[in-house]
């Protein structure tokens, strides 16, 4: 009997579990819902991040996701983003900072002040 009570305690945890993750998560975006954002498509966003990878010397998974967070923010133009992706993932490595922080730093350089990436 203790066996069967242990089990189902065992198996309502587990529900428990899973159940505050999916409320606890953020909801993120698609990069396809972010790229009009910044008035570029899909495709110019994912053809951004290995040149930025190759000419800054991050990996391609840091420089996607600088371009991914600077286009998510909306602060970035067509024109400034790929300059703007470049001088992040410099700073990101060449400071140990994460992604975030240096995007939110590059955006601060650039007079956006309280920048919030939450919802990226």
């Amino acid at each position: 009997m203790i066996k069967y009570i242990a089990t189902i305690g065992g198996l309502g945890l587990a529900v428990a579990f899973v159940v505050v993750f999916f409320i606890g998560r953020t909801e993120t975006k698609q990069l396809h819902e972010v790229a009009p954002r910044a008035g570029l498509s899909y495709d110019d966003l994912m053809a951004m991040g290995p040149r930025i990878a190759s000419s800054t010397g991050v990996t391609l998974g840091t420089s996607r996701h600088v371009v991914y967070l600077l286009a998510c923010s909306g602060l970035s133009s067509k024109a400034t983003l790929e300059s703007q992706a470049a001088q992040a993932s410099t700073l990101a490595r060449q400071r140990r900072l994460s992604d975030r922080e240096a995007v939110v730093a590059i955006l601060a350089q650039g007079g956006a002040a309280g920048v919030n990436l939450k919802s990226c």
